[in-house]
């Protein structure tokens, strides 16, 4: 009968024991729980404030490459202009040496066409 009643003493002694582990345990579970919520939120939220970031530099990347054909195609109207400005320079110094090698006009001249009713 002493045995029994030590054995049953120990087994209300382990389960006590138990029952203050399964507490103990229940609260860590509910603590990892709250830290998960947690977790996933911040998660959650930094997914969204990167989610965000990618969109401007999508955009920003565009208005880059817009930005860069822009530039582009500045640079070939001014290499066009550049080479309009040569070539009209090139033009009017033939024309100023052609004008030098010309004869000058004569009051003369201008006298005899007005009185030949001819426009100058």
């Amino acid at each position: 009968m002493v045995d029994w009643a030590r054995a049953r003493r120990e087994a209300i002694r382990k389960q006590a024991e138990l029952r203050r582990r399964l507490t103990a345990a229940q609260r860590a579970l509910d603590d990892a729980q709250a830290q998960v919520q947690r977790a996933e939120a911040a998660f959650d939220a930094a997914n969204d404030r990167f989610a965000a970031a990618e969109s401007t530099l999508d955009a920003v990347r565009a208005a880059r490459a817009r930005s860069r054909e822009e530039r582009y195609q500045a640079r070939q109207a001014c290499e066009r202009a550049g080479s309009l400005v040569e070539r009209l320079q090139r033009r009017v110094a033939e024309l100023g040496d052609r004008l030098d090698r010309m004869p000058p006009l004569t009051l003369w001249r201008a006298c005899s066409a007005a009185a030949l009713n001819v426009a100058c």
